[in-house]
């Protein structure tokens, strides 16, 4: 029984992990073809543009992988508690979607602004507003379902949320002070919004999969 229970999450791990690569090699291929052929023009590309499409990339590949998996209700239930037999309920498979949404809509959030940098360049002032008005609409969906995912979720991840959302507050505030201190003495580069909300979002999705892994979640 043993080798049975710890078989079933070494599976659903390998299963995501080749779901990953799979993904993540589709998106480098068709990167490095639009920069082959001209279309993408990376050479003007910051740190923290690479950095935010790559969580970009991130984002959107779990909120795809998720959102396919909960068309199997036993796969969806997996993902979330490995040892588990029982297929999720329906109501739970509508919370994964949810999940999965939150996820890509994040991803489309961190990718518009970069791709369209660097695509459109230079990016008339206009196409600029209605990508912004676009980023906008997102972010509102965004954090309708985020209070929609809340409200839903259980206690431990309730938990789990709160402890990321605060450790990443001190780590960052912390942080933030010493950088904003050694900048103000001209012995550190100044950081850009762009480049301080790429650092909180790799802080985040650090800390919340490491407090994921140690509550049992995929």
């Amino acid at each position: 029984m043993a080798t049975s229970s710890n078989a079933k999450p070494s599976v659903v791990r390998l299963t995501l992990g080749a779901a990953g690569m799979l993904v993540g090699a589709v998106v480098g291929w068709g990167t490095g073809r639009l920069v082959k052929h001209g279309a993408l023009d990376l050479s003007g590309a910051g740190w923290s543009d690479l950095a935010a499409g790559t969580i970009a990339a991130m984002l959107l590949a779990s909120g795809l992988i998720i959102g396919l998996a909960t068309f199997n209700p036993r796969l969806a239930a997996r993902i979330i508690d490995p040892a588990g037999d029982r297929p999720a309920r329906p109501s739970q498979v509508i919370f994964y979607r949810q999940q999965a949404a939150v996820l890509a809509l994040a991803g489309l959030m961190m990718a518009a602004p970069v791709v369209a940098t660097l695509v459109l360049a230079p990016l008339p002032p206009q196409l600029g507003q209605a990508i912004m008005a676009g980023v906008v609409a997102l972010f509102l969906l965004q954090t309708l379902l985020n209070l929609t995912v809340w409200t839903r979720a259980d206690e431990m991840m309730r938990q789990m949320i709160a402890e990321a959302g605060s450790i990443c507050f001190w780590v960052l505030q912390g942080g933030l002070f010493l950088w904003a201190a050694a900048e103000k003495l001209n012995i550190a580069p100044a950081l850009s919004a762009w480049d301080l909300m790429t650092i909180l979002m790799g802080v985040y999705l650090v800390v919340s999969s490491v407090l994921s892994l140690r509550r049992g979640f995929n």
